[in-house]
């Protein structure tokens, strides 16, 4: 550029030397005498010999010509392999990457090295069996039918999760993207990667600037939408990868799907698909079937009072029995939840979120509880019903709805650093069974059978010092679900079919069940559990725990032959535990 503006001056400079009028020759007409008797004739400059005015400078002009022009060129030379340059993956694609945030890495990582005995009073012949002091996760009977109300997890795992996660906003858009990998736990003998709730997520936003909540938002699950799940309490949450666990023949199958919500500050309402390839077992195809799920939510008297609804359709593929094979097994139902609180917000399980690793936007995933002055509150109630159309046990060849039920409430208090909890639930037999689904497997309840459904209660309360130490002690009732059937129990092979038989089923929410077959003539009673903890905090992620437990569960049983007659028969086992653990943990 610049020569060129050297080029210009020049060419400039030599239009207005040519543009002078020519000096006159000596004495040709027209010249002006002097005092002298000369003339006012004017002496031409001096030049090379033989090189004219003219000359020179058209020479100065075509060497800074071509000089500009060689320049033009390498510039034009230069962008070109600027352009041939791999691009940064990314970049913004209006070429301003100040909109586009994100990062790499590792998140809601728990790391747990506990020592325990989860009942000193069993061994390696009880069921379940115990070992003795061990380091490594605990078994079921190491967590109470109270602990772990709103997660799948048990508190005790080893895992992690990768996510690679890039958020892009710019005015009205937004758009969001995390791949996560969930690392589980080596001790629970079911080590591995897999997706934890991959997802895009793209929003308009009313306000440009963001500060307005309103919004609409379409988020795809392009590999598993358990985290779209229906329900409140993740104990009674359905319309998750379990209900099709079955009909597919894989035992961690996922579903894609997705999900358009509007959000409206106070209230909020949404829509949304799932997917899934089922087992057509009278032919052995795969077919495709869809499921559909809604919901919405409205926050009332000065947000103290949330009030939310949701519900869902779910095909979950041909009936494996074969008289009614040509006949798809249907779930359906609702959900319903009314919360009030004060200074607490209303929660859901962390088991629903999003994975995210923004700085900008989140903080960790485990955030430390804060204690304020005075008394917080929260109350959460819920019910839900489901149907689901199974075999008619009573007609050939038909189906019928069976419906299930489920319901609780939950209660948090905290005043200064002292938290209180309570806990009531309800779950009918047909619900806690619905992802088998049912006894006998995809059949109705025969009529011949007595069904009787799960509740609890828990009472906790904790006392924490100074932010860093924390004593508890919880206590619980249950009486867990159970059916008498006259003639036996479907597919065991030991019982007699004409002999008359009760079995508990207990379960903590999922597909897996853990059933008890009660000696004949003998009725379910009802569980009690008491649980004192301790837990000291430290460096922001880490702490120690301890926990002793006592429950008496009378419901369970071990099974063995009979020494005279050789007839399997059922006896109770060890009906008193007393466990304890110890643990230190790192979550972050």
């Amino acid at each position: 550029m610049k020569r060129f503006v050297i080029v210009a001056a020049v060419l400039a400079f030599a239009h207005a030397a040519f543009a002078q009028p020519e000096v006159p020759p000596t004495g040709a007409p027209g010249a002006t005498p002097t005092p002298n008797g000369g003339t006012n004739e004017t002496t031409p400059p001096t030049t090379a010999p033989g090189v004219t005015i003219d000359e020179q400078t058209r020479a100065l002009i075509a060497d800074e010509v071509a000089k500009a022009l060689a320049a033009e060129r390498a510039k034009h030379f230069e962008a070109s392999l600027d352009e041939d340059k791999p691009k940064d993956p990314n970049a913004d694609p209006l070429g301003d990457d100040t909109y586009l945030h994100g990062a790499d890495g590792v998140t809601d990582t728990r790391l747990n090295m506990t020592f325990v005995n989860e009942n000193t009073l069993g061994n390696a012949h009880t069921v379940p069996p115990v070992y003795g002091w061990h380091f490594g996760v605990p078994s079921k009977l190491g967590t109470m039918f109270f602990d772990n109300y709103d997660t799948r997890y048990s508190g005790y795992e080893t895992m992690s999760h990768f996510v690679m996660y890039r958020n892009y906003r710019r005015d009205h858009l937004e758009a969001e993207a995390g791949l996560v990998i969930k690392l589980t736990d080596a001790g629970t003998g079911q080590s591995g990667l897999s997706d934890d709730g991959s997802y895009i997520l793209v929003a308009y936003w009313k306000d440009p600037e963001h500060k307005d909540p309103r919004r609409i938002s379409l988020t795809a699950f392009p590999v598993s939408a358990d985290r779209f799940r229906l329900g409140y309490s993740y104990r009674l949450s359905w319309g998750g990868n379990d209900e099709f666990r079955r009909v597919d023949n894989t035992p961690n199958s996922a579903q894609p799907g997705v999900k358009l919500q509007f959000d409206g500050g106070d209230h909020y309402a949404f829509v949304g698909m799932k997917s899934a390839l089922v087992l057509n077992h009278g032919n052995n195809d795969l077919e495709a079937r869809l499921s559909y799920l809604a919901g919405a939510g409205v926050d009332l008297a000065n947000n103290m009072v949330r009030v939310e609804l949701n519900g869902g359709y779910f095909n979950r593929g041909p009936n494996e029995l074969q008289d009614v094979q040509s006949q798809d097994v249907q779930l359906f139902g609702a959900s319903a939840q009314v919360a009030l609180h004060k200074g607490m917000p209303v929660t859901s399980s962390l088991d629903y979120k999003l994975y995210k690793n923004d700085p900008e936007r989140i903080g960790r995933v485990f955030q430390p509880v804060v204690y304020k002055p005075g008394v917080q509150w929260l109350v959460m109630g819920e019910g839900t019903v489901v149907g689901q159309t199974l075999k008619d046990p009573e007609k050939t060849g038909s189906t019928k709805i069976q419906y299930g039920k489920a319901g609780d409430v939950n209660v948090r208090v905290m005043i200064d650093h002292v938290r209180i909890k309570f806990d009531l639930s309800y779950r009918d037999l047909a619900f806690v069974l619905h992802s088998v689904p049912s006894i006998p497997s995809y059949t109705d309840f025969p009529m011949a059978y007595s069904v009787h459904p799960d509740f609890f209660g828990d009472v906790g309360i904790d006392k924490n010092w100074a932010d860093r130490y924390t004593l508890g002690i919880a206590f619980g009732i249950e009486r867990p679900a159970y059916f008498t059937s006259p003639t036996g129990v479907p597919g065991d092979v030991f019982s007699s079919p004409s002999g008359t038989q009760t079995v508990v089923v207990r379960n903590n929410g999922g597909f897996d069940t853990d059933p008890s077959i009660l000696p004949a003539g003998k009725d379910p009673l009802q569980s009690v559990a008491v649980k004192a903890t301790g837990q000291i905090n430290f460096g922001a992620v880490y702490g120690a725990l301890i926990n002793v437990y006592y429950q008496y569960d009378p419901n369970r049983t071990e099974g063995g032959r009979d020494s005279g007659s050789g007839e399997f028969n059922f006896t109770f086992g060890q009906l008193n535990q007393i466990g304890a653990d110890v643990t230190l943990q790192a979550k972050f």
